[in-house]
């Protein structure tokens, strides 16, 4: 297998994490690089903040160091985080998970994240937050969107993204579109206003 690096992103709940494991073990158990835990394990926090801010900087420095090594010319990059920290010339493609703001609702409800942590949550899936800054930052031709559903196994969609990432004509981006679902109802429109 030539290097191949795919990074999974998405809002948190998606599924990044589950599906990156189906689709390591698909490819021949690639490595995993989870930009959280690189981020915790080098505690590259701003001190001088009140919330968890991280350095940028020194993340995605970090990150070009382990994706240029020879332990990482395959791997899966994990994160919501990955459009501000991974450098595109580092990388072959892109998945960004998306998945409707009624179970995304329900995760974080189940995950106990406050009213606020919700809210912020839901309205960057509605607006395709991450999608749109993958595009201010990658080539759209090597990302994809894909709809997560609570009802199809993980490995489905590991396997979806191997068929997008060898098949060029399967790759669909900016079709997802939350805004019409959500805004004929008052309980996810509250979440906009």
């Amino acid at each position: 297998m030539l290097s191949l690096k795919i990074v999974v992103s998405g809002t948190p709940g998606v599924g990044k994490h589950t599906i990156s494991i189906e689709l390591s073990r698909l490819l021949n158990e690639i490595p995993i690089v989870d930009i959280n835990k690189v981020i915790l394990h080098e505690n590259f926090f701003i001190s001088s903040t009140s919330e968890n801010e991280i350095d940028v900087e020194k993340t995605s420095n970090k990150l070009k160091l382990l994706l240029s090594s020879k332990e990482y010319c395959n791997a899966i990059i994990v994160g919501h985080l990955a459009p501000y920290v991974i450098d595109p010339l580092l990388v072959d493609f892109v998945v960004i998970l998306r998945r409707t703001p009624y179970e995304l609702k329900k995760i974080y409800e189940m995950r106990s994240y406050s009213e606020n942590k919700i809210s912020d949550n839901l309205i960057a899936e509605i607006l395709g937050i991450i999608s749109y800054d993958f595009l201010a930052k990658f080539k759209k031709k090597d990302i994809i969107e894909l709809e997560i559903n609570e009802n199809v196994l993980p490995s489905i969609y590991a396997q979806k993204i191997i068929e997008m990432y060898y098949n060029k004509n399967l790759r669909e981006f900016g079709i997802i579109d939350w805004l019409p679902v959500v805004q004929t109802d008052p309980q996810m429109l509250k979440f906009l206003l």
